[in-house]
C-alpha cells in the first residue's frame, strides 16, 4: 500500500528542520516535498479574512480527502497559514517514522488549529499531528515551492451610518 504523510508547520524554519531530519533518517529528496504558504491582499486581523486557494492546492486537497468535506476544509484552511511537508512511501514503518519526525519537529495539530472554525469529526488522536493517509504519490499537485493565497477581508469595507447607508460618497 502507498501512504501520503502530511505535516503542517507554522514557520518555514520548522518545515526546514523537519526536512533535515527526514534527510538524516534516510528519506530521499524525491520522497518528500516542502511547500511554503504565501498570502497576498489586505489583511485585517480584527475583521478576519477569507482566502482564495490556487487551483493546484485545491485539487491536492480534493485528491487527498475525496468526499470527506470536513477534512478537506480543515486541512485547506490550516494550509493557508502553514508550511507543508508531504512525504510519500510504500512502507507503513517508514510512514510512521516520517509522521514521528514531523510531530517531533513541531507539526501543528489540525484539529486544534481549526477548532474555532470547523468541528472535528475525525478519528485522529489529540496527540497525532502529522497525519498518515493511504494514498499513492501524485506528482500533479504541490509541484510548486510556494502556494499562493489571496486574502479578502470578511464583512464590509466601509462603515454604515444609522440609516444603513455607506458613509462614502
Amino acid at each position: 500500500m502507498s501512504y501520503t504523510i502530511v505535516g503542517m508547520f507554522p514557520t518555514p524554519e520548522e518545515a526546514d528542520k523537519a526536512s533535515d531530519k527526514l534527510d538524516s533518517a534516510g528519506f530521499k529528496k524525491e520522497d518528500y516535498h516542502v511547500s511554503r504558504h504565501n498570502t497576498t491582499g489586505e489583511y485585517d486581523a480584527a475583521k478576519g479574512y477569507d482566502y482564495e486557494e490556487d487551483k493546484k492546492t485545491g485539487e491536492f486537497w480534493n485528491w487527498l480527502f475525496g468526499d470527506d468535506e470536513d477534512d478537506k476544509n480543515r486541512y485547506s484552511y490550516a494550509g493557508t497559514k502553514s508550511n507543508l511537508v508531504t512525504v510519500y512511501t510504500d512502507d507503513l514503518d517508514r510512514a510512521e517514522k516520517a509522521r514521528d519526525i514531523m510531530n517531533d519537529q513541531g507539526a501543528i495539530n489540525v484539529n486544534d488549529f481549526t477548532k474555532d472554525r470547523y468541528e472535528s469529526n475525525t478519528k485522529v488522536s489529540a496527540e497525532e499531528k502529522a497525519r498518515i493517509i493511504a494514498k499513492a504519490k501524485n506528482n500533479l499537485y504541490f509541484t510548486e515551492e510556494t502556494r499562493n493565497y489571496k486574502t479578502r477581508p470578511r464583512g464590509m469595507d466601509s462603515d454604515m451610518d444609522s440609516q444603513g447607508d455607506n458613509n462614502t460618497f
